[in-house]
């Protein structure tokens, strides 16, 4: 499934990052069979429990950006536009998790994408931040710190 967006709106937002935080947990299910080492299949068991965690707050969003998301564009569907270029380049798009998965080959790989997957989220939930209320941004930035710790261990595996 790709995601498509034609027209953004509240409970849009809040697809799209229950789809990306889904994918994420996916993949770090997904890539505990390639895992070398202990310590990065507890970090992915770790990182998959976050995701699904992820997917409470934002439901919990959702309830607030219902009705409330008003983008500030220069015309009709240009946060939209870009938004959408912004997830179709998410590493974890939902159509691409399998293929991921099948070009990991060891520990550094899955470090990598795992890497990926937490930037190329953080800059999405920035946006939706920028766009939301502000109970929505507060959850969206605890939301983002998480995500910078989570790279933090990641980077730290790395070692």
């Amino acid at each position: 499934m790709a995601w498509g967006i034609s027209m953004f709106s509240g409970e849009e937002i809040v697809e799209i990052a229950l789809q990306i935080e889904k994918s994420g947990k996916e993949f770090y299910e997904k890539a505990l069979d390639y895992a070398e080492s202990d310590k990065v299949k507890e970090a992915l068991v770790y990182l998959a429990k976050e995701e699904e965690e992820h997917t409470k707050t934002f439901s919990e969003i959702g309830k607030e950006l219902k009705g409330n998301f008003k983008p500030n564009e220069q015309y009709v569907g240009e946060y939209g536009d870009y938004v959408k270029s912004l997830v179709n380049s998410h590493i974890f798009n939902v159509s691409k998790v399998e293929d991921l998965v099948k070009e990991i080959k060891n520990d550094k790989d899955i470090l990598r994408f795992a890497l990926s997957f937490e930037k190329d989220s953080i800059v999405i939930f920035q946006e939706f931040k920028n766009a939301a209320n502000k109970q929505g941004a507060e959850l969206l930035e605890k939301l983002i710190n998480e995500e910078k710790g989570h790279i933090k261990k990641i980077n730290e595996l790395f070692g």
